[in-house]
């Protein structure tokens, strides 16, 4: 029989007084340890103040913490930073802080003159749904503005998207993220056009389908002005269409005409075209530039990955009218301005048509004139691992060329060092406009890449695993070749499948909930620990 520690008075005493010891030690750890997960769930717990703190819906302003909606149930909103639409036909609508907008069902959103369809301010902006949302406005349709360090997010997930920018006095802009990025994935279509108002006596200065960049409005230059702001930020500015379809057409423009266009101040920038995406770009001529892609960074690196995807991008050249000397045209073009970094466009297993006047691809990294000549930027069609490399095919001796000018002459003299497709050949090319070296129409296909030969394996084959290999990638389809005219629309792969959750990690929400959990359980483990300690001392 075991024997009983209160047997011997010494025994118990010993083990009274280590196990009132250890439960001590015990309560005291478990205190700490709920204290400590209660403060990080205090530290957490402000991110719910990013909840929307109003939202205004056709010129109605709604105040955090009460829900609204319409009567027919065309839309409603939860206090916080969900708001749903189902049917929705009316004036735009804004909101203060973050807000997430899931769409069922066909929506139309036709701003006031002067306002956006959806606008949001000191937060990030998710539509989500399996539904449509057509958006009409002068300029800035669906916009977002951050402060620089948080918000300015614009994401487009599962939903079909229509956005018409009919053109303001001087600019029209379909996505506008101000200090944010934009991101389209999950399946999203999404098509934006962007025109010159009817009437004008001439083009608008500016026509952009996506702008992203890392300034805020407070501390923005204007387009082509060298002087830097008097801050940098690191968010912002960069661009991710992820196992989406996107179509953007943009009229001609008096100054500049981009279909998706970033820019970064003294940061790098990512452009991310990836998982099955189906991107076609069109952009009307333009005398400063026109293109279907342009990404550059002032005091940054600009990197650009196509990756399994599909991507048309044409420009024009200048119209009549327009000061053609000027103009420069490209189909993608990546413009950096790094001493430290390696400037670049990746393109693997995709299939690319660009267009440009001036060039078709172009990667420079800039500096200032007679200067040292900064690392190059380079266009990497190289072969990465067993994902297969990329094939210029037209032109039929298409290649990689590299770039190396030095510009001492004109408002702003630089040294230029980067890479161009063009005809095959070994030196340098010294300037790309108008040299018969460039390739202004490029296709670039790609080689599937040597698979690995099987190992015998003497043990039988096991049974085929349900779940599919995370190598698998979904089907590309061709390419439409007359994006001047017409655009591609991708049918929505596996991986882009519809989101209808309308969840958005981005929005806080999960982060505040967690927050809120770690909190009452840090309370729990404290009194736990307490009355342990009161319980073994008694």
């Amino acid at each position: 029989m075991r024997k009983q520690i209160h047997d011997n008075p010494i025994d118990r005493a010993r083990a009274c007084s280590l196990s009132h010891g250890t439960w001590r030690r015990v309560g005291v750890k478990l205190a700490c340890a709920g204290a400590c997960v209660l403060m990080v769930g205090q530290l957490l717990l402000p991110s719910v103040a990013l909840a929307a703190e109003w939202v205004s819906v056709g010129g109605t302003q709604y105040n955090r913490g009460t829900a609204a909606g319409d009567d027919a149930g065309t839309w409603s909103w939860d206090g916080a930073d969900d708001m749903k639409l189902n049917g929705y036909d009316g004036a735009g609508i804004s909101a203060q802080g973050n807000l997430t907008i899931g769409v069922a069902g066909n929506n139309t959103i036709t701003a006031d003159a002067g306002q956006s369809a959806i606008a949001v301010k000191n937060g990030s902006l998710a539509i989500t749904g399996d539904g449509t949302l057509n958006a009409t406005a002068q300029t800035d349709v669906i916009a977002a503005e951050g402060d620089g360090n948080a918000g300015g997010d614009v994401t487009i997930s599962g939903a079909n998207v229509n956005v018409t920018a009919s053109g303001a006095a001087g600019k029209a802009t379909g996505i506008r993220a101000t200090a944010g990025n934009v991101t389209i994935d999950k399946g999203a279509d999404v098509k934006i056009e962007a025109k010159s108002a009817e009437g004008s006596w001439r083009p608008a200065e500016g026509i952009y389908g996506i702008f992203a960049d890392n300034i805020p409005n407070r501390h923005a230059a204007q387009e082509g002005e060298q002087e830097e702001p008097d801050s940098a930020y690191e968010r912002g500015a960069d661009v991710t269409i992820d196992a989406a379809s996107l179509s953007i057409k943009t009229a001609d423009a008096w100054q500049v005409s981009a279909c998706i266009n970033t820019v970064g101040i003294k940061k790098n920038t990512l452009m991310k075209i990836i998982n099955g995406a189906d991107v076609a770009l069109s952009a009307g001529s333009a005398a400063s530039l026109s293109a279907g892609i342009s990404a550059r960074s002032q005091g940054g690196a600009v990197w650009m990955l196509v990756e399994e995807s599909n991507l048309t991008s044409r420009s024009l050249s200048a119209a009549n009218g327009i000061d053609a000397a000027r103009n420069q045209s490209f189909g993608i073009m990546a413009e950096a301005n790094t001493g430290s970094e390696t400037p670049r466009i990746k393109i693997r297993k995709s299939k690319i048509e660009a267009s440009g006047a001036t060039a078709g691809i172009y990667a420079i990294n800039r500096n200032v004139a007679n200067a040292t000549l900064f690392r190059a930027a380079m266009i990497d069609l190289s072969v990465n691992d067993l994902r297969g490399s990329a094939t210029i095919t037209t032109p039929m001796d298409g290649a990689v060329r590299d770039v190396k000018k030095v510009v001492d002459a004109g408002q702003w003299p630089s040294s230029q060092n980067g890479q161009v497709v063009g005809v095959a050949g070994s030196s340098a090319i010294t300037d790309i406009v108008g040299s018969s070296e460039v390739a202004h129409d490029v296709v670039i296909g790609f080689g599937d890449g040597q698979e690995p030969e099987p190992t015998p394996d003497p043990e039988p084959t096991p049974e085929p695993d349900p779940m599919p290999s995370p190598e698998q990638k979904p089907d590309l389809k061709p390419v439409d070749k007359d994006a001047k005219t017409t655009t591609t629309v991708a049918t929505k792969t596996a991986a882009g499948a519809k989101n209808t959750s309308g969840v958005l990690a981005a929005t806080g929400d999960n982060a505040a909930t967690t927050a809120a959990a770690l909190g009452i359980a840090g309370a729990s483990v404290i009194g736990a620990g307490f009355v342990a300690s009161k319980r073994r001392s008694s």
